[in-house]
């Protein structure tokens, strides 16, 4: 797989560079940049020689389970070499810094060879690696483990602590950075180990760096004994924006959450009038990442901000102030006198003594009221309460469920039509019984005895028996579904739960596939679009979310749907050219031949000049979908801001493709929609 994408990635080197017109030049935020000082050939041959020898000898330690700690070394290095990533004022200085990396990275694979980790051994900085479930890539993080700290004897709480923005802070400079580390961050919390993710380098900590952090959370886990409950997540600037999304997105999943200038949505951070408002469905779509849409689930953790006095991104967390108080909520934000863009020396004290202290009260598990709200059922999920789909899709949803008393359980909805509840114990005191009160519906529901294991991110619910109870509202009255079978999920007919929740984006939050086409159509002009820009998603994805994309060839799939139930597909081409497209095109709500393609009930277009893309749950999988002829649907002009990486593009498109792709899009759309919850065309 890995030599099909390497000899896709050379043609379009310059691509990922394009500007909004169309050209090939860099432009103000283009990620990765362009480097400060350019290594001479024969400096960057000799780091090739060494790197191409020690590539060599990690492949007899490849499938040691440390192997990720020594080849995130190998790794960095080849995509410096391959994106020219060198920002040091003097070559002589970036070649020390590839040394460097070469000499850990010798020591390290020695140290494999041998079952010996040293480099794992003791207190101190360190940086370490894990394989991502998205594409198998080597992703480094970095550690803090206190002087005397005895994580083995005890479980140990944990900070995750989520970095600013960096255009140069690539997988060169960000291990090189954690290695040479000598001293911990700002932040010294007593006995506890602070990691620091990499994210996926530069993208405000959503899409796959999103992943990234819950990945790196659970290798630290495994390795340092870490206490589950007792887990917060802090950032600054581009991180304290991350610790708004992931705090606002996932409150359960935290002990407490600290956010520090970071921006919480886009049309008041960007200052966009009307007259710059995106498309209608872009503006939608705002809701995906927007923290204000989420603020209601901060009900469920403990919250604290800062901003400097004079810092422009104090504005963000005033306007979260004044959202926080219309949900009854009143969260200390402390302001650094006379500061600017950073912390005030005193300010910090008072912000690690307050985490440090939600900290060691921990996370509770079954609170007596859970709040959610959401847009999308992917973040629907909070302690106790699964909101498992949406009346519709985009709009504000809201769950209150509140324990009444030790059998009833009151909830409240709005925009809600499927619900996965586990009643907490406090609720389990009428034997098997419980009575759940749904909007004024009296219902009495049948529990099991087991308390389930909660979901962790992006996973499958618990399997317990009985642990569960599934409500369903039809026709506008809720009724008990049962909890002997669960919802349908494979297929359209199971709606738009957690696992196809829509969005071409949220298929690159999971593992996938990409399938290059293994024919020709009948167009030389699709054909061409379809290599370009597939092209051009296997070097964005690796120059900006610092990954290896698994690639085949339509013909290498033996079995599309057995494919399907381990990853989602990412189908290139046309049914003529693509045998998987062909395969699957029955199941699409799409009519597509040599001469026309559409939406079903919708217009046609021009087949030989217009192209859909689209996700659709077509691989009968309760987690996986495909999707056709789309990469991440943010392009390099929106690198410039982490504020504009979100989705650009909703469930499905058609586009012109006589308009040449830009750094804003891959073609002139000419039609655009989501489909119902139902995953119907919308009419």
């Amino acid at each position: 797989m890995r030599s099909i994408a390497l000899l896709l990635l050379a043609p379009v080197a310059a691509f990922a560079q394009l500007s909004p017109n169309g050209a090939t030049a860099s432009f103000k935020g283009s990620l990765p940049p362009k480097p400060t000082a350019a290594l001479s050939a024969e400096q960057e041959g000799g780091i090739e020689t060494r790197l191409k020898q020690l590539t060599t000898d990690f492949a007899a330690v490849k499938k040691h389970p440390r192997a990720a700690d020594a080849e995130i070394f190998l790794k960095a290095l080849r995509y410096a070499l391959e994106f020219d990533e060198w920002y040091d004022k003097k070559p002589e200085d970036s070649l020390k810094k590839a040394n460097a990396l070469l000499d850990e990275a010798a020591k390290r694979i020695d140290g494999l060879k041998n079952n010996q980790t040293p480099w794992l051994e003791g207190s101190g900085q360190k940086v370490l690696g894990f394989y991502s479930k998205l594409d198998d890539s080597a992703q480094p993080y970095g550690v803090e483990i206190p002087e005397g700290l005895d994580y083995k004897a005890k479980k140990t709480p944990m900070w995750i602590w989520l970095h600013g923005r960096g255009d140069t802070a690539t997988d060169l400079n960000f291990v090189y950075s954690r290695l040479m580390a000598k001293k911990p961050g700002q932040f010294q919390p007593a006995g506890t180990i602070v990691i620091h993710p990499f994210g996926r380098y530069c993208n405000g900590w959503k899409s796959a760096g999103e992943v990234d952090v819950f990945e790196c959370r659970d290798d630290a886990m495994k390795r340092f004994n870490i206490d589950s409950n007792r887990v917060a997540i802090a950032g600054f600037s581009m991180g304290g924006a991350g610790a708004w999304h992931l705090g606002a997105h996932f409150p359960d999943q935290w002990a407490c959450v600290h956010t520090g200038a970071g921006f919480a949505d886009v049309k008041r951070y960007q200052k966009l009038t009307p007259d710059k408002y995106p498309a209608w469905y872009e503006q939608k779509l705002w809701g995906f990442y927007d923290v204000p849409d989420y603020a209601r689930n901060f009900l469920n953790v403990p919250l604290i901000s800062y901003s400097g006095e004079q810092d422009a991104q104090r504005d963000s967390a005033e306007y979260m102030m004044e959202v926080l108080a219309k949900e009854g909520l009143k969260p200390p934000h402390l302001i650094g006198p006379g500061m600017g863009h950073k912390y005030h020396p005193e300010t910090i004290i008072e912000v690690q003594a307050w985490i440090e202290k939600a900290v060691a009260k921990g996370r509770e598990l079954f609170p007596d009221e859970v709040h959610i709200q959401t847009k999308t059922p992917l973040y629907g999920r909070v302690k106790w309460v699964n909101l498992h789909g949406l009346d519709e899709s985009w709009k504000d949803a809201r769950i209150d469920a509140k324990v009444l008393d030790g059998q009833t359980i009151e909830i409240k909805t709005s925009n809600v039509c499927r619900i996965v509840l586990y009643p907490p114990p406090q609720a389990r005191k009428g034997g098997g019984k419980v009575k759940v009160i749904v909007d004024g519906t009296e219902l009495s529901l049948m529990v099991g005895p087991e308390l389930p294991q909660f979901e962790n991110f992006l996973s499958a619910g618990p399997r317990v028996p009985n642990s569960l109870c599934r409500l369903i509202k039809e026709n506008g009255q809720w009724r008990d579904f049962g909890n002997a079978t669960p919802f349908q999920h494979e297929g359209p007919e199971g709606g738009k739960p957690t696992s196809h929740p829509g969005l071409i984006d949220t298929a690159f939050m999971k593992r996938f596939l990409v399938v290059l086409p293994d024919g020709k159509s009948s167009s030389a002009a699709v054909d061409a679009w379809v290599k370009t820009e597939s092209e051009h998603f296997l070097t964005r994805w690796r120059g900006l979310m610092r990954g290896d994309v698994r690639v085949v060839k339509a013909s290498e799939v033996k079995d599309i749907f057995a494919e399907g139930k381990t990853q989602g597909l990412i189908l290139w081409g046309t049914p003529e050219s693509n045998s998987c497209i062909r395969a699957v095109l029955g199941g699409l709500p799409l009519h597509w031949d040599a001469k026309k393609v559409g939406m079903k009930s919708k217009d046609s277009f021009d087949a030989a000049t217009h192209v859909p893309v689209l996700t659709y749950p077509a691989l009968k999988s309760a987690g996986f979908e495909v999707v056709i002829n789309s990469g991440l649907t943010f392009r390099e002009a929106h690198d410039r801001t982490n504020s504009l990486q979100n989705p650009k593009l909703p469930d499905w498109a058609i586009l012109d493709i006589t308009q040449a792709p830009n750094a804003e899009s891959a073609g002139k759309v000419v039609a655009a929609d989501f489909f119902d919850d139902r995953w119907l065309v919308k009419k």
